[in-house]
């Protein structure tokens, strides 16, 4: 056995060669404005009438930050309840941004739940095939929605009476056409 033995610290070194200090820096930053501008949140009487003013805290307890990219913020949260109200909120989150310098030139605020996958994170193929998809069922849809169309158009010409020789040429026809 050629078996090498690594050291703790070498491992170590390994491990954190990548990390970039400025960009852990800047999530850092990022994450703790997040949490300032978010915990100024307060209920709306409007929404509700008990007045929440813990909402702020709590939507910050219940969501993180996943991603800067082009100026897209990406949030994630772990119950849909807290996408909605970050949603509901989101303009009074990116003037928060705004009014403590911006930055970052974060520009939109996008959310997607805990453990599930955001748009950003598909590749093309999987685009691609999601688009597929929806044109298939949309196309099957027409596709259901003729049939019936065609079977009534059939039923309404058999009723109406035609003279023997034309029927007769019509059926012919017809049955061509189911071979």
């Amino acid at each position: 056995m050629n078996e090498k033995v690594v050291s703790a610290g070498n491992i170590m070194e390994m491990l954190f060669s990548n990390l970039n200090v400025e960009d852990s820096s800047k999530a850092i930053t990022i994450s703790n404005e997040w949490k300032k501008i978010v915990s100024k949140i307060k209920s709306s009487p409007d929404i509700d009438e008990k007045r929440n003013d813990n909402l702020g805290n709590n939507i910050s307890d219940h969501s993180r930050i996943v991603d800067l990219k082009n100026g897209v913020l990406l949030v994630e949260a772990d119950h849909p309840g807290y996408i909605n109200l970050l949603q509901f909120y989101k303009n009074f989150i990116l003037k928060g941004f705004q009014m403590n310098g911006n930055k970052y030139g974060i520009r939109n605020v996008a959310f997607k739940l805990s453990g599930s996958r955001g748009f950003a994170e598909e590749s093309i193929e999987e685009r691609e095939e999601h688009a597929r998809k929806i044109v298939e069922r949309q196309m099957e849809k027409e596709d259901e929605g003729i049939k019936p169309a065609e079977s009534e158009l059939i039923a309404n010409r058999k009723r109406r009476e035609l003279p023997p020789e034309l029927n007769s040429i019509f059926e012919n026809i017809e049955k061509d056409f189911e071979k």
